[in-house]
């Protein structure tokens, strides 16, 4: 061991006071006195070269290698990272992740190879190029290519600019909603697209619904108000890079989500030499202060190991943005929370220091010595960088819900745990079924508000499926292909049902299911404004619709389908098409449409100005119902079984699916969307 003294000072000579001093891979426990000055005991039971090291937020870190005692005081010079953000600078490339490509330090995986690897797998870096935020940009069905397959969704061919290629045109299939087309007066029947590179000037939009702010943080030249179109290259191929995140200089909480808002960003201007021709001199944010690389530049900012790095996007509370439209501002005083992940984080028992968004998102990595691959013991220096302690390196998957890492379960595998109680009550069988949130921090689900969770109760015995005869059925976040109201939409005649709407879309095997509106709302304990008793049960829009019966679509012939069986509806009841119920449930099978069917969903109902349920954000002035699950409480679903005369045993399941998008948005856009097996449980039941 042996003692160093010296002094941190500016990039002018002035004293810094309230740096940290520490030994590089070491801990900072020591801190600059008022005119700058500090010493510090150094050890060589570190490994690497003894080197010490002085960070303060909003400098450049520095260091000294010390191969022997110095003579006199060591300087260190901090040069400052100053204001404003420089939109001339160009973003540099992430790499790929694999040494054999990766060859020049010009992208982040020639050192940083498996953070950039894992980079390259995450949402992060899809969320430019990611075809559904494209798809609701722009108000296109991508995935329909050709006249048959666009008019077949009500969609209409047009030019348009295809994403990632600014100022050129490609035939697209433009349909449904848009932001480009929604927020600007553009795009109508008989216009060209919003996005035809042909527009006039004075029709092309101006109003980009901040899209890009948070998809596209990593394009060039202005930070913030950009349209998501202009994404091109490195910025539209690698979404929310590397060279962009690390370019975060802070967070205002104060500001709107995104690049120029709640993201501070700064790319720096400062010259070394010459202050007009000298090279950039680089700035790269980061947790650790012990990263005095030149060539990194690298800055300490210890919100990048907090939450409140996360809520630079995954926070958000909108104006209306549709020309006209306005909130309830007794509702929503604040703007509409689209988007509270950080706030339901904020809000619950895992706010604490330990249990950060990182903990799950950015898992701890272990067997690297630090996050440069080619360091360890014998070169670590500042070059390659320092030793790090086991638990103290983080992951960059950035996981998901459906995240998949090797040897590693899904973050949804452990979301959620399924409770089943059984009361026989005289020929039925009471079912309850407990949703607990057991493992998120956030309400389950979270983020983008088109997810839902679909809960799927059943009752199997003695031949067949029990018939569910009251309690909860799944609305319409569940889906259906038609939708109809007995009396007004179809007309039942014992076992044949005249529903033009129903017969146009259905095929063989489909299931025809009729529910029961009632004056009953359900009350839950739901997120935000729906939480606890702050609303009626009548104000938190879930109203309990029960079971009139189902039964299989046999034939189709014109508008009258024939059912397996009859079913004793009356006016006003509401039936709907959809998939009959799968033997049992595959994870990742496509989406299938449950309307009616014994259960309950949980999710965040948007509403536009006409009423339209379960809209894009962007399109939304209310939110109507959040039922979704806070972390660690439980919501309850109550159901009710026909018992088959004689059956002595049955088997209840039930059976919790994640649904990232829409049925019918998927159907309109032609995604490929899938439910996930969140959990399932099942318990063997005698009967009296």
């Amino acid at each position: 061991m042996f003692e160093v003294s010296g002094r941190v000072v500016d990039q002018d000579g002035a004293p810094i006071a309230g740096a940290i001093v520490m030994q590089g891979g070491g801990t900072p426990d020591l801190t600059s006195g008022t005119d700058g000055t500090f010493t510090i005991t150094l050890t060589q039971s570190i490994a690497g070269v003894p080197t010490v090291v002085a960070a303060k937020i909003g400098y450049r870190s520095a260091g000294e290698e010390l191969d022997a005692l110095p003579i006199e005081p060591v300087t260190l010079v901090l040069y400052e990272v100053s204001a404003p953000d420089n939109p001339a600078y160009v973003f540099g490339a992430p790499g790929v992740g694999d040494p054999t490509v990766d060859t020049s330090t010009a992208v982040c995986g020639h050192c940083h190879t498996t953070m950039t690897q894992q980079f390259q797998t995450s949402a992060h870096a899809r969320a430019t190029r990611d075809p559904w935020v494209q798809d609701l940009y722009a108000g296109v069905a991508s995935a329909k290519t050709t006249q048959a397959a666009c008019v077949l969704v009500g969609g209409v061919l047009r030019d348009g600019t295809p994403p990632g290629a600014p100022g050129q045109a490609e035939s697209r299939c433009y349909v449904g909603s848009g932001v480009l087309p929604d927020l600007n007066a553009c795009g109508g029947p008989t216009e060209k697209a919003c996005d035809d590179p042909a527009l006039a000037t004075a029709s092309k939009p101006t109003r980009f619904g901040a899209c890009a702010d948070c998809h596209a943080l990593g394009m060039d030249g202005p930070a913030g108000g950009r349209d998501l179109l202009e994404a091109s290259g490195v910025a539209f191929e690698n979404g929310n890079h590397c060279d962009a995140c690390h370019h975060v200089r802070d967070i205002d909480p104060t500001k709107p989500p995104g690049g120029a808002g709640r993201l501070v960003m700064q790319r720096p201007h400062e010259k070394i030499g010459d202050p007009i021709t000298g090279p950039t001199r680089q700035v790269m944010f980061g947790p650790y202060p012990d990263v005095p690389n030149a060539f990194m530049g690298g800055s300490v900012q210890p919100k990048f190991s907090t939450a409140e790095l996360c809520s630079g996007c995954h926070e958000q509370k909108q104006a209306a943005l549709l020309s006209g439209a306005s909130l309830d501002p007794s509702r929503w005083p604040d703007g509409l929370p689209t988007h509270s992940t950080y706030s339901e984080w904020q809000a619950g028992p895992f706010n604490t220091p330990a249990t950060q968004c990182q903990s799950c998102h950015m898992p701890v990595e272990s067997g690297l010595f630090n996050t440069v691959d080619v360091a360890n013991a014998s070169n670590a220096n500042i070059t390659f960088g320092f030793p790090r302690a086991e638990g103290t390196i983080r992951s960059h998957y950035f996981r998901g819900p459906l995240t998949v890492i090797p040897g590693v379960p899904r973050l949804i595998d452990g979301a959620a745990a399924l409770a089943i109680t059984t009361t026989p009550n005289g020929g039925a069988l009471d079912v309850t079924v407990t949703a607990t949130n057991q493992a998120c921090g956030h309400a389950l689900p979270t983020g983008e508000p088109m997810r839902s969770l679909v809960l799927v109760v059943r009752v199997d015995g003695c031949g067949g499926p029990f018939s569910q005869v009251g309690g909860q059925t799944i609305d319409d976040v569940g889906a259906a292909r038609a939708t109809g109201v007995v009396g007004a939409d179809a007309t039942f005649a014992s076992s044949q049902v005249d529903w033009g709407s129903g017969a146009a879309v259905a095929s063989l095997g489909d299931t025809v299911r009729v529910v029961r509106p009632t004056s009953t709302f359900l009350d839950y304990d739901g997120v935000g404004l729906f939480a606890g008793a702050t609303l009626p049960a009548s104000q938190k829009g879930l109203p309990l619709e029960v079971p009139v019966g189902e039964a299989t679509v046999i034939a189709v012939n014109g508008t009258t389908l024939t059912l397996s069986g009859a079913l004793a509806v009356t006016a006003g009841d509401r039936v709907s098409l959809g998939d009959a119920l799968p033997a049992s449930f595959v994870d990742g099978a496509p989406a299938q449409a449950l309307a009616g069917a014994s259960g309950a969903t949980f999710a965040r109902i948007l509403v536009d100005p006409t009423g339209a349920r379960g809209v894009p954000h962007f399109r939304a002035v209310d939110i109507v119902r959040d039922n979704r699950i806070r972390p660690q409480t439980t919501a309850t679903t109550q159901h009710t079984f026909a018992i088959p005369m004689g059956c002595a045993s049955a088997t209840v399941r039930a059976t919790l699916l994640y649904r990232p998008a829409p049925v019918a948005l998927a159907l309109e856009r032609g995604w490929d969307a899938r439910d996930y097996i969140v959990q399932e449980q099942s318990k063997s039941v005698s009967l009296p």
